[in-house]
């Protein structure tokens, strides 16, 4: 597989001269679920927004499809990126809040109307695409934050915990269907999260880092593959690699 991200010796000093990252590396190729997980304040946010372009890294490269995040948004498809809160536009029905980065991108109305009717269904929200926000429980409402981040069919999807805020039926519910959506669409994607049941249900790699400043400190395969029903959380081979990745958090990362 190509890659579609790489990170090379990274290392981001913020101006007040706190280490957030420190010689970073790590490659995801395309079409691979990456998760990341870490002590609160190692940098597994940080780490995002650089990928993301948000934030210039103070040594080291990123490339996303062999060139800067800023050049990659530019040339090939845009970056997606799924925060912890919706962050919905109140005024806006959900099929106007999914739009909207096509809006911007200048999408015609028509192929914009379509494109979110597309996504919305995928992900079970068809029946609410005249619905605005403050009419959706926390689960639709993340869906359709979701959809915003696929409309565009982006290179790369970054999700900063995308599901912390909710319940814990709903929240293994949604990693459900992302894992269905990652296996029809085969986007890339690198996720955020403090569960670390969360991390090897979804992802086919998870990622330790170290307490600040960060650093990939372990790596352990999820060996799944596309066959993630329910049922795998019960799977005793489940268990022992949330327990893998829980002992290597434990030990920092070591």
């Amino acid at each position: 597989m190509s890659r579609a991200a790489a990170v090379d010796d990274l290392d981001l000093t913020f101006a007040d001269g706190t280490a957030a990252l420190r010689g970073v590396r790590l490659a995801v190729s395309s079409g691979e679920m990456v998760a990341v997980v870490g002590p609160s304040g190692c940098g597994k946010s940080t780490l995002l927004r650089v990928l993301a372009g948000l934030i210039e890294p103070s040594a080291g490269t990123v490339r996303l499809d062999g060139g800067p995040p800023a050049v990659a948004r530019r040339t090939t498809s845009p970056i997606g990126i799924v925060f912890q809160q919706p962050r919905l536009l109140a005024w806006r029905t959900v099929a106007r809040n999914v739009e909207l980065p096509l809006e911007l991108g200048g999408i015609a109305a028509d192929e914009r109307a379509r494109r979110s009717a597309d996504v919305l269904a995928t992900l079970g929200l068809a029946e609410f695409t005249g619905a605005y926000p403050f009419a959706l429980s926390g689960g639709m409402r993340m869906r359709a934050a979701v959809a915003r981040a696929l409309v565009t069919e982006p290179t790369l999807l970054l999700m900063d915990e995308p599901f912390a805020a909710l319940d814990e039926l709903t929240r293994e519910r949604l990693q459900e269907e992302l894992h269905a959506l990652h296996v029809r669409r085969r986007f890339t994607a690198v996720l955020v999260t403090h569960a670390v049941a969360e991390a090897v249900f979804l992802a086919d790699r998870v990622l330790v880092m170290s307490p600040r400043p960060g650093r990939i400190s372990a790596e352990i395969a999820v060996p799944f593959g596309d066959t993630r029903a329910a049922a795998l959380r019960a799977d005793p081979e489940f268990a022992r690699l949330t327990g893998e990745v829980s002992a290597r958090l434990r030990a920092g990362g070591a």
